[in-house]
């Protein structure tokens, strides 16, 4: 079980590292979302933020991945900056790019979550159910964050 949960977690993690590093542009903090649209350049900093964060917990993933319970954590802790991310208001300019990152944040928090799940499986039918959620999840993320990536590279420009 513990390894099952811990090549999910470097999968996530690596899934994550990815899309944050894509485009460049497909993030942002807690403190940057707001009802109000942020400008450009607040947009711009917000994306680099997720990048950030998910590279900080990309690196200290593989020091955390001691225990189921460590490894939970560093999958919740995955959770904030995507769900802060989703909470931004983008320019206008950037509203196609982001809605499709926020898609892929989504597919990406429900990954985490059904990882989590598969560590308090124990049924075999149930685990391959929730190993074919996973690989779906991550398939959505992946490709999701990756078109947004690119939309938002295109509204830059």
């Amino acid at each position: 079980m513990t390894k099952r949960l811990l090549a999910a977690l470097l999968a996530a993690v690596m899934a994550l590292s990815l899309a944050a590093c894509s485009g460049g542009d497909n993030a942002g903090s807690g403190d940057q979302a707001a009802s109000a649209a942020l400008t450009e350049e607040e947009y711009q900093q917000a994306v680099e933020d997720l990048g950030a964060e998910m590279t900080e917990i990309q690196n200290n993933a593989s020091t955390a991945m001691t225990d189921p319970e460590s490894a939970k954590e560093v999958l919740e802790s995955m959770k904030a900056p995507l769900n802060d991310f989703i909470a931004i208001t983008p320019p206008e300019a950037y509203a196609a790019g982001h809605e499709k990152m926020q898609s892929g944040c989504q597919s990406m928090i429900d990954f985490i979550d059904t990882v989590v799940a598969m560590t308090e499986e124990t049924d075999q039918t149930k685990l391959t159910e929730l190993v074919s959620q996973m690989d779906e999840q991550l398939r959505t993320a992946v490709n999701d964050m990756a078109e947004g990536a690119s939309l938002l590279d295109e509204a830059s420009n």
